[in-house]
C-alpha cells in the first residue's frame, strides 16, 4: 500500500464504501509530484463505481481532495431546505442537478478561499445531518450535544451509531489493504458488506 493509498483509505473510507457521500482529506503540497499519477489513476478507476476524486482547493501549503459519491451528493443537495439555503448563499438555481455540480464546487471553492473559516454549508457536501448543519450555523458552532465526526445538535444515538460505522469502515479497509488486498477489490467486496450499528 502506497502512502497516498494509506491516506485515502484512512480519511475517505466511509465515502469509498458508500456509508457517507463525501470525505475530505489533505496532504502537503510537496507530495503532489509523488501522488499525482496515483490520484489520476484512482480518478479513472473509481469513476465506474460512482466515486469521484476531485481537487477541491489548495490552502496553507496543503492540497485538499474530495472523495465523493455523485448520486448521493446530488440527492442531498436537492433537499428543499438545503437547496434554498445554498441558492441564498450564491449557489446556482439548479443546485442538486448533475449539470450544476461543477459550478457548485466552484462556488464552494471560492467561498473557502474568501473566508477565514470554512463556509459552514460544507457540512451539506459531507452529508452531515441537515438539522445538525443548520443548528451549527445558527449556534455558530456552540451549544452542541456531542462532537465526533461533526458537532451533533440532534439525534445523539443515531450520530454515535454513525461514528462507529465510520470507524469500522476505516478499520476494515486499512486492515485488508495492509494484508495486500488491492483497493479496487476491497471496494467491490466492501460495497456488499454491512457497517450498520
Amino acid at each position: 500500500m502506497s502512502d497516498f493509498e494509506e491516506q485515502m483509505l484512512y480519511h475517505a473510507s466511509p465515502a469509498l464504501l458508500g456509508r457517507k457521500q463525501a470525505n475530505l482529506f489533505s496532504f502537503a503540497v510537496g507530495l503532489l509530484a509523488d501522488y499525482r499519477k496515483e490520484i489520476e489513476a484512482y480518478r479513472k478507476e473509481l469513476a465506474p463505481l460512482g466515486i469521484s476524486v476531485e481537487y477541491l482547493y489548495y490552502k496553507n501549503q496543503r492540497i485538499y481532495l474530495l472523495v465523493y459519491r455523485k448520486e448521493m451528493l446530488l440527492q442531498y443537495l436537492n433537499r428543499p431546505a438545503v437547496r434554498a439555503f445554498l441558492i441564498h448563499e450564491g449557489y446556482p438555481e439548479n443546485v442538486g442537478e448533475a449539470n450544476a455540480l461543477s459550478l457548485c464546487m466552484n462556488v464552494l471553492r471560492r467561498r473557502i478561499y474568501h473566508s477565514t473559516d470554512f463556509p459552514h454549508e460544507i457540512g451539506f457536501f459531507f452529508g452531515y445531518p441537515e438539522k445538525d448543519v443548520f443548528s451549527f450555523i445558527r449556534e455558530k458552532g456552540e451549544n452542541y450535544k456531542i462532537c465526533g465526526d461533526w458537532k451533533v445538535y440532534g439525534d445523539e444515538k443515531s450520530a454515535l451509531r454513525t461514528f462507529r460505522s465510520y470507524q469500522r469502515c476505516r478499520k476494515r479497509l486499512m486492515e485488508q489493504a495492509a494484508a495486500g488486498i488491492p483497493i479496487l477489490q476491497l471496494l467491490h467486496v466492501g460495497n456488499h458488506g454491512s457497517f450498520s450499528s
